[in-house]
């Protein structure tokens, strides 16, 4: 009995991570930028735009992670491809502790004063996100195309 391979394309499961990966974008926007939707009520940045820039991007990198590892087909990953794997998850640490760095104590202005997100805090969201986006393009299966 010949195994032939998998319908990767048209799985419902990279569906649901790309809409996931959709999703947990909107919900770091929505942190980001909250006056684009009309939601702003002070000028700073609060914790609430903070944790849902923190959970917006969790989700985004765990979705993006989904829909890449589906391409490999069940294969194992290549050592590039898990390389790929763990600067996604530093990625998001990184991510994760610059948004929270005063909330954690680690930034300019400790608790209990406001939370504060500066240029400092911003550059290391960005530093974050080139991460996560170097391990996304090492992840993808080089040299192997997807079957329709």
């Amino acid at each position: 009995m010949s195994h032939s391979p998998r319908n990767t394309t048209s799985d419902p499961r990279l569906a649901i991570s790309l809409t996931a990966a959709l999703g947990g974008f909107a919900i770091f926007a929505v942190g980001a930028r909250p006056d684009w939707l009309g939601l702003a009520t002070t000028p700073e940045v609060g914790f609430l735009q903070i944790l849902f820039m923190t959970v917006g991007m969790g989700i985004l990198s765990a979705a993006g992670y989904a829909a890449f590892r589906l391409l490999w087909q069940g294969q194992p990953l290549s050592i590039p491809a898990q390389i790929g794997a763990r600067l996604i998850a530093t990625g998001y640490v990184v991510v994760a502790a610059s948004t929270m760095a005063d909330i954690l104590g680690l930034g300019s202005q400790t608790w209990p004063r406001n939370a504060h997100f500066g240029p400092i805090q911003s550059y290391g969201v960005l530093i974050g996100e080139l991460i996560i986006g170097i391990g996304l393009l090492l992840l993808y299966p080089r040299g192997r195309t997807p079957t329709s």
